[in-house]
Protein backbone atom coordinates (compact mmCIF):
# COMPACT_ATOMS: atom_id res chain seq x y z
CA UNK A 1 0.00 0.00 0.00
CA UNK A 2 2.81 2.44 0.88
CA UNK A 3 4.59 1.62 -2.39
CA UNK A 4 1.39 2.38 -4.33
CA UNK A 5 1.00 5.78 -2.65
CA UNK A 6 4.63 6.71 -3.40
CA UNK A 7 4.28 5.60 -7.01
CA UNK A 8 1.08 7.63 -7.35
CA UNK A 9 2.76 10.73 -5.88
CA UNK A 10 5.76 10.28 -8.19
CA UNK A 11 3.56 9.95 -11.27
CA UNK A 12 1.47 12.94 -10.20
CA UNK A 13 4.63 15.03 -9.77
CA UNK A 14 5.86 14.07 -13.24
CA UNK A 15 2.48 14.94 -14.76
CA UNK A 16 2.46 18.29 -12.96
CA UNK A 17 5.89 19.12 -14.38
CA UNK A 18 4.84 18.03 -17.87
CA UNK A 19 1.53 19.92 -17.83
CA UNK A 20 3.08 23.09 -16.38
CA UNK A 21 5.43 23.31 -19.34
CA UNK A 22 2.54 22.75 -21.75
CA UNK A 23 0.25 25.23 -19.98
CA UNK A 24 2.37 28.27 -20.70
CA UNK A 25 5.11 28.11 -18.12
CA UNK A 26 8.28 30.00 -18.96
CA UNK A 27 10.11 28.52 -21.93
CA UNK A 28 13.44 26.81 -21.34
CA UNK A 29 14.76 28.56 -24.44
CA UNK A 30 13.53 31.02 -27.03
CA UNK A 31 12.24 29.27 -30.13
CA UNK A 32 14.23 29.86 -33.31
CA UNK A 33 11.00 30.61 -35.17
CA UNK A 34 10.41 33.68 -33.02
CA UNK A 35 13.92 35.06 -33.55
CA UNK A 36 13.63 34.30 -37.29
CA UNK A 37 10.36 36.24 -37.41
CA UNK A 38 11.85 39.20 -35.52
CA UNK A 39 15.00 39.21 -37.68
CA UNK A 40 12.81 39.20 -40.81
CA UNK A 41 10.89 42.18 -39.43
CA UNK A 42 14.19 44.00 -38.77
CA UNK A 43 15.30 43.17 -42.35
CA UNK A 44 12.15 44.67 -43.85
CA UNK A 45 11.93 47.80 -41.68
CA UNK A 46 15.55 48.86 -41.10
CA UNK A 47 18.84 49.07 -42.97
CA UNK A 48 20.69 47.05 -40.33
CA UNK A 49 22.86 44.28 -41.73
CA UNK A 50 22.17 40.68 -40.78
CA UNK A 51 24.38 39.31 -38.03
CA UNK A 52 27.12 36.89 -39.04
CA UNK A 53 26.11 34.40 -36.35
CA UNK A 54 22.91 34.02 -34.31
CA UNK A 55 22.80 35.58 -30.87
CA UNK A 56 22.95 33.40 -27.78
CA UNK A 57 19.76 33.98 -25.82
CA UNK A 58 19.37 33.22 -22.14
CA UNK A 59 16.73 33.80 -19.49
CA UNK A 60 18.10 35.29 -16.28
CA UNK A 61 16.77 36.34 -12.91
CA UNK A 62 16.61 40.04 -12.08
CA UNK A 63 19.44 39.72 -9.56
CA UNK A 64 21.69 38.62 -12.45
CA UNK A 65 21.32 42.15 -13.83
CA UNK A 66 22.64 43.70 -10.63
CA UNK A 67 23.83 46.96 -12.15
CA UNK A 68 21.81 47.64 -15.24
CA UNK A 69 24.08 49.93 -17.21
CA UNK A 70 22.80 52.47 -19.66
CA UNK A 71 22.87 49.55 -22.11
CA UNK A 72 20.06 47.65 -20.36
CA UNK A 73 16.70 47.58 -22.10
CA UNK A 74 14.25 49.12 -19.67
CA UNK A 75 10.48 49.02 -19.40
CA UNK A 76 9.62 51.89 -17.10
CA UNK A 77 12.38 51.68 -14.50
CA UNK A 78 12.76 47.90 -14.62
CA UNK A 79 15.61 46.26 -16.56
CA UNK A 80 14.13 43.64 -18.92
CA UNK A 81 17.03 42.77 -21.22
CA UNK A 82 20.73 43.21 -21.80
CA UNK A 83 23.08 42.53 -24.69
CA UNK A 84 26.73 41.59 -24.20
CA UNK A 85 28.62 42.41 -27.41
CA UNK A 86 31.70 40.52 -26.23
CA UNK A 87 29.87 37.19 -26.13
CA UNK A 88 26.94 37.91 -28.46
CA UNK A 89 24.58 37.01 -25.62
CA UNK A 90 21.11 38.43 -25.09
CA UNK A 91 19.92 38.14 -21.48
CA UNK A 92 16.15 38.40 -20.98
CA UNK A 93 14.95 39.00 -17.43
CA UNK A 94 12.39 36.61 -15.98
CA UNK A 95 9.48 36.45 -16.05
CA UNK A 96 9.55 36.44 -19.85
CA UNK A 97 6.90 35.12 -22.22
CA UNK A 98 6.65 34.89 -26.00
CA UNK A 99 2.92 35.55 -25.48
CA UNK A 100 3.62 39.03 -24.04
CA UNK A 101 4.29 41.59 -26.82
CA UNK A 102 6.23 43.84 -24.42
CA UNK A 103 8.59 40.93 -23.63
CA UNK A 104 8.97 40.09 -27.32
CA UNK A 105 9.73 43.76 -28.01
CA UNK A 106 12.61 43.56 -25.52
CA UNK A 107 14.01 40.59 -27.44
CA UNK A 108 13.64 42.60 -30.64
CA UNK A 109 15.51 45.52 -29.03
CA UNK A 110 18.38 43.23 -28.06
CA UNK A 111 18.45 41.61 -31.52
CA UNK A 112 18.93 45.11 -32.93
CA UNK A 113 22.01 45.47 -30.72
CA UNK A 114 23.31 42.14 -31.96
CA UNK A 115 23.00 43.40 -35.53
CA UNK A 116 24.62 46.76 -34.74
CA UNK A 117 27.96 45.04 -34.11
CA UNK A 118 29.31 45.79 -37.58
CA UNK A 119 28.48 49.49 -37.51
CA UNK A 120 30.62 52.24 -36.01
CA UNK A 121 29.24 54.17 -33.05
CA UNK A 122 31.11 56.84 -31.10
CA UNK A 123 30.14 55.11 -27.89
CA UNK A 124 28.20 51.97 -26.93
CA UNK A 125 25.33 54.04 -25.56
CA UNK A 126 24.71 55.57 -29.00
CA UNK A 127 23.22 52.24 -30.05
CA UNK A 128 20.31 52.64 -27.64
CA UNK A 129 18.41 55.38 -29.45
CA UNK A 130 18.04 53.32 -32.64
CA UNK A 131 17.15 50.13 -30.74
CA UNK A 132 14.40 51.89 -28.78
CA UNK A 133 12.97 53.36 -31.99
CA UNK A 134 12.82 49.93 -33.64
CA UNK A 135 11.16 48.56 -30.50
CA UNK A 136 8.66 51.46 -30.46
CA UNK A 137 7.78 50.93 -34.14
CA UNK A 138 7.25 47.18 -33.69
CA UNK A 139 4.92 47.80 -30.75
CA UNK A 140 3.08 50.57 -32.63
CA UNK A 141 2.27 48.13 -35.45
CA UNK A 142 0.48 46.09 -32.79
CA UNK A 143 -1.39 49.07 -31.33
CA UNK A 144 0.86 49.21 -28.25
CA UNK A 145 3.13 51.87 -26.79
CA UNK A 146 6.60 51.76 -25.31
CA UNK A 147 6.88 53.07 -21.75
CA UNK A 148 10.29 54.76 -21.75
CA UNK A 149 11.70 58.17 -20.89
CA UNK A 150 12.74 59.49 -24.32
CA UNK A 151 14.59 62.47 -22.85
CA UNK A 152 16.74 60.11 -20.76
CA UNK A 153 17.39 57.92 -23.82
CA UNK A 154 18.48 60.90 -25.93
CA UNK A 155 20.76 62.17 -23.17
CA UNK A 156 22.26 58.75 -22.44
CA UNK A 157 22.86 57.98 -26.11
CA UNK A 158 24.32 61.34 -27.15
CA UNK A 159 27.96 60.49 -26.32
CA UNK A 160 28.50 64.20 -25.72
CA UNK A 161 30.48 65.61 -22.83
CA UNK A 162 28.02 66.82 -20.25
CA UNK A 163 28.11 70.43 -19.13
CA UNK A 164 29.34 70.66 -15.59
CA UNK A 165 28.67 73.93 -13.79
CA UNK A 166 30.47 74.75 -10.57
Amino acid sequence: MLFTKRATVAVAAQLLIAFSSIAGAEPRSIQAGLTDELNHWIDTTTALPAADIPANIELVDSQDVIEPSEMASMIGSIPRGLYDPDTGTISLVRPWSAENPQDVAVLLHELVHHRQGGKHFYCEAAKEHAAYHVQKNWLAERGLTLDVNWIAIVLASSCAARDIHP
